[in-house]
């Protein structure tokens, strides 16, 4: 394994913009900064002409002190791309960090060289040590993925001038099992509660368990996926809605952590599933929007990948100008906020990778879809003032352009569509509650509920409509005739098998020697021990041990052969109480994994309920709206409208507006 190789850094030039502006001047008079005159063959040192300074101070305005730095730094880039060619194994990256670094230019990019033969260990030991790290845990994040430390660099596709964004994180928060979202304590329980929800799926409707359902855009649950694929859905999901409470912070580097690794489970999907929903689409936005909020626009080639694949994605889901999605909502175009979000990240890259033209297209679609989806301020105080959320007002305004009376109409049109919703999935858990309840046919198959309450509006017992079903297969017809044949019979077979003595006393787990029942044992002619006993294996009920006790008496004579003997009593009374020891250390057990589970969900529940109704609130009745499973579409769109005045600017300068 070849050991990890530096160079020299180069500190990040601060003004980027300027570089744009040189660059194509260089490139036109064809002055190459790397040859000689301006730089020496034989040393390298630099020697850039004044006249040449002065000529592009001219040109672009700007002082010969920045125009004189940009050349050196352009110089000196050129060198380092020209000797990382030369050693073929050795790749250039730019390191960002963030978090709790030593390094006083913690907000700097530095440059290291390595092996790309390296693995992920010794990548974070070097950048350990040229960041002051030692006594930090770091994560390292390269084009939104995290890199895997047993893992060659070249097999994780990270190439030379790729950025690495670092998370530091101090040991002791680690060691403290700190919920901080810089350690891996929080991806691995919100994996680990992702786990939990898929397993529920595969159980019986309980009100006392979360169960998350996956859903297409009318709320119908995607039934046609295999088990593998909706796991690594329900973990890339999952970890996508708690990477977006991050979002909302504005913690992009612990969002970019969560998003990462939900990529990493996207990626695990048939390309035919990830082109069907939106959420794969809405991962690769929010990634993109994470670089542009962290000012990282050094790597252009993956941002420019994730939004095409975005694109695409949103194309064959929504339809163009969303007319596939219009069939399915009446809000089809509450989603242009995505695409302005999209059409802005586009514009961006595009001016960033030099497209000036093109940056001047997709900008003027951004600004014109912002315009569109602007909500007036007085409209929305007066929807709310008539009870409605803010969220619902919002989109309201904007799925009607603006009109209040629409906009009414489409939130109670919204309201009513949820409702409907709610009531099939409480009548599809009560389907799958009744089915789980009386069992399987004699073929196999699970009674057809509606069969069921068909029998049961003649006047039927639900049981005894539930045992004719299965014993008729299912066939309605055939149902009904024994019913009306056989009642008594088919009664009979559906009462439940009565529970054997230790499920009778399971909720007993010990003698309770209270003034009455052992002393109402001893006036009946027991011996103390013997009361004690008979009320142990009864599970302390007066009327089963008297029961018993009166039949000892009353056989006296069969004592020592068909009823126990005073010493085989005490020995099944020892053994019954055993046995519920033993039921209530497991009772514990599982009580104290239903703990620990519940707990792991709460590290992801209060997301995935703030951004989807599907999900079951078993921990209160609030029905208050402040979220729901089109949350991610209530963008208010001041951070987007900054960034369209601040390139429309950059535009205007630049001469492309």
């Amino acid at each position: 394994m070849a050991s990890p190789q530096t160079t020299t850094n180069i500190e990040e030039f601060s003004d980027k913009e300027l570089l744009d502006r040189v660059r194509p001047l260089l490139q036109r008079d064809k002055i190459r900064l790397w040859e000689p005159p301006y730089t020496d063959a034989s040393t390298s040192a630099e020697n850039i002409p004044e006249d040449l300074v002065e000529s592009i101070c001219a040109e672009l305005g700007n002082t010969t002190e920045e125009i004189r730095s940009a050349l050196s730094y352009l110089r000196r880039h050129a060198l380092e791309k020209l000797a990382a060619k030369k050693n073929v194994d050795l790749i250039t990256l730019k390191i960002r960090s963030s978090g709790a670094s030593n390094n006083k230019n913690n907000n700097n990019a530095i440059s290291i060289s390595i092996s790309s033969h390296s693995t992920g260990s010794e990548l974070e030991k070097l950048i350990q040590e040229k960041l002051n790290l030692h006594d930090q845990n770091i994560k390292m994040i390269c084009s939104g993925r995290m890199i895997q430390c047993n893992e060659q660099l070249q097999t994780q596709n990270i190439r030379t001038n790729a950025t690495i964004l670092v998370l530091a994180v101090p040991k002791s928060a680690v060691a403290a099992a700190s919920a901080d979202v810089q350690t891996s304590n929080l991806i691995q329980a919100v994996k680990e509660a992702a786990r939990i929800l898929h397993e529920n799926s595969h159980q019986a409707a309980n009100a006392s368990r979360y169960q998350l359902r996956i859903t297409d855009q009318q709320g119908r649950e995607l039934t046609a996926l295999s088990d593998d694929e909706k796991r690594s859905l329900t973990i890339a999901m999952t970890l996508h809605e708690k990477g977006r409470s991050f979002l909302r912070q504005r913690d992009y580097l612990s969002a970019l952590a969560l998003f990462s690794e939900a990529d990493h489970e996207f990626r695990q999907c048939s390309s035919q599933m990830l082109n069907s929903v939106d959420n794969w689409g809405l991962l690769n936005l929010d990634i993109v929007w994470c670089y542009l909020c962290m000012q990282n626009v050094n790597d252009l080639q993956d941002a420019a990948e994730r939004l095409m694949k975005c694109d695409t994605c949103f194309v064959k889901v929504y339809g163009n100008s969303f007319q596939r999605l219009k069939a399915l909502q009446k809000d089809g175009t509450g989603h242009m906020v995505l695409f302005v979000r999209l059409h802005l990240l586009q514009a961006i890259v595009a001016y960033h990778a030099g497209r000036k033209t093109d940056a001047k297209n997709f900008l003027g679609m951004a600004e014109e879809e912002a315009r569109m989806m602007r909500v007036d301020p007085e409209k929305l105080t007066q929807i709310m003032l008539m009870g409605y959320t803010a969220i619902e007002a919002r989109r309201g305004l904007r799925s009607s352009q603006g009109n209040i009376d629409q906009a009414i109409e489409f939130i109670i049109e919204n309201r009513r569509l949820h409702e409907e919703r709610r009531r099939e999935e409480e009548a599809r858990d009560e389907e799958e509650r009744l089915q789980n309840r009386y069992g399987r046919t004699q073929n196999g198959q699970k009674i057809n509920i509606t069969h069921l309450h068909q029998l049961q509006s003649m006047g039927y017992p639900r049981r005894a409509c539930a045992e004719a079903l299965k014993q008729s297969n299912n066939r309605l017809e055939e149902a009904g005739e024994m019913l009306l044949i056989n009642l008594d019979t088919l009664i009979t077979a559906s009462q439940p098998e009565r529970e054997d003595k230790e499920d009778e006393n399971s909720l007993v787990t010990e003698l309770m020697e209270d003034a009455t029942h052992i002393p109402q044992l001893l006036s009946l002619g027991a011996e103390y021990e013997e009361a004690r006993a008979l009320l142990e294996i009864h599970g302390n009920r007066l009327d089963s041990a008297v029961e018993e006790l009166l039949q000892r008496i009353q056989n006296p004579t069969q004592t020592n052969t068909t009823l126990d003997s005073m010493e085989d009593l005490f020995k099944r009374a020892r053994t019954i109480v055993e046995q519920r020891a033993a039921k209530k250390a497991r009772l514990d057990e599982e009580s104290l994994a239903a703990q620990q589970r519940r707990e792991t969900l709460q590290t992801v529940i209060p997301d995935l309920l703030r951004n989807n109704t599907d999900i079951e609130d078993i921990t209160s009745d609030n029905q208050t709206n402040t979220g729901g499973p089109d949350d991610y579409l209530d963008l208010l769109l001041d951070e987007e409208e900054t960034f369209i005045r601040e390139y429309r600017k950059r535009l205007v300068d630049d001469g492309f507006w």
